[in-house]
Formats: C-alpha cells, sequence, structure tokens
C-alpha cells in the first residue's frame, strides 16, 4: 500500500503582512497532480491545517477545494485521514465527520476515534489510527488512567508481585497531564488491537525529542510538551506533523515538515511531502520535493549592484530579505528596493548594525526601522480576540487588550 504524508499547511498564514493563501493554493494544486499521477492508497494529514483556531473563510474554502479535487484525482476508495494540530480548533475542524467518513474522509477530533482499515489487493489489513494533538479536552484522561492502573494491579496480582511495588505516578499522573503522559494513556488504549492487522500506521501532532526546530513555529519552553519518539515503537510507521523541517526523530518515526517555508533561514530547505510504501516486510520512506510558486530569498551584497541585477533577476516576485553590505548607511533602503520586489520582507544594514554596537552573527534577523513589523503582535492579538470572544461573547476591552499587547511584549523580549 502506498499513502502520502503531509502535514503543517497553517492555511491563512501571513509572512510579515502578505497573505500566502495564492501560494498555499499553490502547493496544494501541486500535491493534487501527484495523487493523480501515482494514485496513493490514503492521504494523511498531520495537523496545522489552519494557523490559527477561527481561521478565515478563504482559508476554509481552500481547503474544501484541496480535499474535493484530491478525491477526484485520487483512485476510487482512496482514504484521506486528517488530524487537528495545536493550531485548529478539533471541535470545528470535527465538525460532520462522522458524514464525511462515510465518503473516504476521516477526521479524527478525539483521542478516542476509531482507526479507518484498509484492505490491500491481496487481503492484508492496514489500520491508520489517528490521535489529534492531545489536550486535557478531547479524551476522558480520568477514566483511562484508572482503568490503566486496574489493569496493572490485575497483571502484578498475577505474577504475585505486591500491589505497593506499582508506581501510579507515571500511569494517573496529575490531574493536568504532560503531552507524554497523555500519549502514553492513549497508545494504552490502542496497542492491544494492534494485532488484529497485518500493518498498523499512526498519525500525531506532537514533538518528538530530539527534532530540530524552525524558525517559524511557536518557542518551546524546555522539554515541557516533548515526548519520547520510542512511544511509537508498536507501529509500522508515524506520520508526525508540528515541526517544520522533514526529519526522522526515530526509527519509522517521519516528520513531512510543512510544505511551504514560513521563514527567511528556512528558505533554502527543500520542502514537499512523504511517499511511504508499505511492502511485505518493510516500509520504504521517501521525501518527495515540492516547488514553491514564489521562493523565500535572502540576498547579499552593496546596494547599487543589487539595483543594477534586480532589473534581470526573474524571482523578483519572490520574497525577499536583503542584507546590506555598504559602509555607509542608505537612506529608504526599502523604499527603493521594493519597487523592484513587491514582496520585500526586510532589509537588513550592516552599517547600521555596526553604527549601534549590534552586529548580528548568523541568522539573527535585524530589521530596518522602517521594516520592524508587528505582524507578529497583530496575529496574537487577533488570536486573543477570538479567544475572548469564545469564552465570554463579547470583546475585549481597550485596557484588556492594552494589558495584553504588554504581556505579549513582555514574552517576546524575554525569549530573545
Amino acid at each position: 500500500m502506498r499513502f502520502f504524508h503531509i502535514s503543517d499547511l497553517h492555511l491563512g498564514k501571513t509572512l510579515r503582512g502578505y497573505d500566502l493563501l495564492d501560494d498555499q493554493a499553490f502547493i496544494l494544486d501541486s500535491i493534487v497532480e501527484v495523487i493523480s499521477q501515482h494514485k496513493p492508497d490514503g492521504l494523511l494529514i498531520a495537523g496545522d491545517i489552519y494557523d490559527r483556531a477561527v481561521p478565515p473563510v478563504e482559508a476554509v474554502q481552500l481547503f474544501d477545494h484541496f480535499l474535493a479535487s484530491a478525491r477526484r484525482a485520487g483512485k476510487a476508495g482512496m482514504a484521506i485521514v486528517a488530524i487537528p494540530g495545536n493550531h485548529d480548533s478539533g471541535g470545528r475542524l470535527g465538525f460532520g465527520a462522522s458524514l464525511l467518513a462515510k465518503v473516504g474522509l476521516h477526521i479524527a477530533a478525539r483521542a478516542d476515534a476509531e482507526p479507518v482499515v484498509l484492505q490491500s489487493s491481496g487481503g492484508e489489513r492496514c489500520a491508520i489510527w489517528a490521535l489529534p494533538f492531545l489536550n486535557q479536552a478531547n479524551a476522558p484522561w480520568d477514566d483511562w488512567a484508572r482503568d490503566a492502573r486496574e489493569e496493572q494491579h490485575v497483571r502484578q496480582a498475577q505474577n504475585s508481585q505486591s500491589a505497593d511495588a506499582v508506581d501510579e505516578s507515571r500511569i494517573t499522573g496529575p490531574r493536568i497531564r504532560s503531552q507524554e503522559e497523555m500519549l502514553g494513556l492513549a497508545l494504552g488504549r490502542i496497542q492491544p488491537h494492534l494485532e488484529r492487522n497485518d500493518r498498523n500506521i499512526i498519525l500525531a501532532h506532537c514533538f518528538a525529542a530530539g527534532s530540530k526546530v524552525s524558525e517559524s513555529e511557536t518557542g518551546f519552553v524546555g522539554a515541557a510538551e516533548q515526548v519520547d519518539a520510542g512511544l511509537f515503537a508498536d507501529f509500522d510507521y508515524t506520520a508526525l506533523g508540528h515541526l517544520h523541517s522533514c526529519q526522522s526523530p526515530g526509527p519509522g518515526v517521519w516528520y513531512s515538515g510543512a510544505p511551504l517555508a514560513f521563514g527567511v533561514a528556512e528558505g533554502e530547505e527543500e520542502r514537499g511531502y512523504i511517499e511511504v510504501d508499505l511492502e511485505k516486510e518493510k516500509c520504504r520512506v521517501e521525501f518527495k520535493p515540492l516547488s514553491p510558486k514564489r521562493r523565500i530569498r535572502r540576498i547579499t551584497g552593496n546596494f547599487d549592484e543589487l539595483v543594477e541585477r534586480a532589473v534581470a533577476d526573474p524571482g523578483r516576485e519572490d520574497f525577499i530579505e536583503f542584507q546590506l553590505l555598504d559602509d555607509e548607511a542608505v537612506l529608504n533602503a526599502a523604499e527603493r528596493l521594493k519597487t523592484f520586489y513587491p514582496r520585500l520582507l526586510a532589509v537588513r544594514q550592516r552599517a547600521f548594525e555596526a553604527s549601534l554596537g549590534a552586529e548580528s552573527e548568523g541568522d539573527e534577523e535585524v530589521l530596518s526601522p522602517e521594516m520592524r513589523g508587528g505582524d507578529s503582535l497583530e496575529a496574537l492579538k487577533a488570536d486573543f480576540c477570538a479567544f475572548y470572544k469564545e469564552l465570554k461573547d463579547s470583546e475585549p476591552s481597550e485596557n484588556e487588550l492594552a494589558l495584553f499587547e504588554e504581556l505579549a511584549k513582555e514574552v517576546a523580549d524575554a525569549s530573545k
């Protein structure tokens, strides 16, 4: 059986104020094209379909168009299995899931979803298990912890061991459980049923310990939300979402990465999807690159040279960050370069950095004053307003917004 694994579409995302919906539509059309050519048995979408819990209407319409196009392009009976990520609202994404499952679109918004079982032409069964981004509300964790505790007591009694020897701390956990504790409980419900299938695949949205973080991802605090990739050892393939670079934190455990770059430092990395072939005795995994409509690039040089080269640059529609190497500061550099590159992201000037005594190192980004933006803050404020309205059915006051903005800036400063 053959599967395509994608994740972290982040539909509705902006890049420093630029709408990415057109670029996202282009890359989704590219995925539909390869589905049409290679006819996989299933499409696995490992979360963060949208960039925020309340996505713009255009983003929802784009995902709807993608699903319909993928179904038309795929083979008869192709299954599409999707899970909510931490950026998604599971309740919203899971609307109509029971009806959609009848036409081959399976959305697992809760951790207790039944598997999607496919059968090959040779009669082999492959079960696709799906776990959304785990939180305190999408499973009866207290009940599961109690069941796991009772099962362990029974096993130890059968082995004639003292019940006092039971280490319940990992099984029961605190009332607010860590990602790894919730994952352990969820997998504990699945593992007894794996033997009934010839092959087992699992989708999950989590941060596997030892993985590489990209610049466009939300900052992580220590190891609080990390999980051990070894927990997935019983599965033939684990399709993960959450991190934006294609990587494998453990045997048979893969992140497909986001199909588009969302930051300048990510622009040089290939983006695409993973093709998974479950053969009789092995699992073949291959990353397949996709070409974006517009690249994200960093261009370095003296201002006059860059302007001269811009006239013949075939990538003037790309998203561009400039690093100017002039000894003297170039005034109004951003406005002048933007006449050639309409999707200008930022201009960094070595002269400014040197004069401020803050020369950057590596990929640390220093924006010119006119381009230093509040795009990220505005997105946070929009999310806060949506959350507030969902909770209280009213808009936050000006004082509450000001307080939120102050706190957000303090967090951003502290993370630098």
